[in-house]
């Protein structure tokens, strides 16, 4: 297939969400909360389930952008085969309701040509709304395309950002779970990489890989955790790129440098090999 950049600018939907409580558990459990029974159990443990009382992690209302049925839908010739999410930028707007109609609308804002041999680089705007209209979350996504470069497009913006020149002010470790991104999968990521060890081991990789928007959740939850314990709706901004896959059972350590009083830097690093690549990189948070 060829690459066909007429689709920018064009907004696709509504992909259509209805969740209840059980949805939000799935998610923070994918993301690594409750993992040994007592970790994070906010997010997990709904107290009545006529009248559920749960915290959201907030990469809840990543999913809604990015899953496969936007995926297959947004389709400009790229090749699925070489598809890698690079990066997200997510703005929180609003609180989640423990059961909603959600209404998702995603432009296709920008389609860049990272150059023969290192593919395309598609930028998607995600927009999702309750069912009273509140707009709850804008999600820019990222794709890298690797088998599709050199068509002749424009070349992508930098994305740079600065970390301060000393050591982390607060670090969270913790091993990701073999089962994470069998869970996470249920918020409809469906791609074989993440659960065919067969798949997998023909990109010569060990075993199948954690989900990239997975593993942001996984460090959402930790700088939460660091920064403004229990009061996940505070968060307002989620900023990351993903840099290296992660393998489940690998101690991650996230990494976190306090900016301001309500901005802060973070990475995502290997705990025991923390010079290695980094697994997440280029990231940001704001809180109110």
């Amino acid at each position: 297939m060829t690459v066909s950049t007429e689709i920018v600018g064009r907004t696709f939907g509504p992909f259509v969400r209805d969740y209840t409580f059980r949805d939000l558990e799935i998610c923070a459990l994918g993301c690594g909360a409750g993992w040994d029974g007592r970790t994070d159990l906010e997010y997990v443990n709904e107290h009545d389930a006529a009248a559920p009382q749960l915290k959201v992690l907030p990469i809840f209302g990543v999913p809604l952008t990015v899953n496969e049925e936007m995926t297959t839908t947004l389709d400009y010739g790229f090749n699925y085969e070489g598809s890698l999410h690079y990066g997200i930028d997510a703005f929180f707007h609003a609180p989640f309701k423990m059961s909603d109609h959600v209404e998702t609308y995603v432009t296709q804002e920008a389609l860049w040509d990272r150059g023969e041999g290192r593919g395309s680089l598609s930028k998607q705007v995600g927009k999702s709304y309750s069912a009273d209209g509140t707009h709850l979350c804008t999600v820019e996504t990222y794709d890298c395309c690797i088998y599709d470069g050199g068509f002749g497009g424009e070349r992508p913006p930098a994305d740079a950002v600065d970390y301060p020149d000393r050591a982390p002010d607060l670090v969270y470790e913790e091993v990701c779970g073999y089962q994470w991104p069998l869970i996470y999968r249920l918020m409809g990521d469906w791609h074989q990489q993440h659960i065919d060890w067969g798949y997998t081991e023909q990109t010569g990789l060990a075993r199948p890989i954690n989900h990239g928007v997975c593993t942001a959740g996984i460090a959402m939850r930790h700088a939460i955790v660091l920064l403004f314990p229990g009061q996940p709706e505070r968060l307002r901004r989620f900023k990351c790129r993903f840099t290296a896959p992660v393998l489940p059972g690998t101690r991650l350590a996230t990494q976190v440098w306090k900016v301001s009083g309500t901005e802060a830097r973070f990475r995502m690093v290997n705990a025991d090999a923390p010079a290695d690549k980094p697994f997440l990189n280029a990231c940001l948070l704001e809180w109110d």
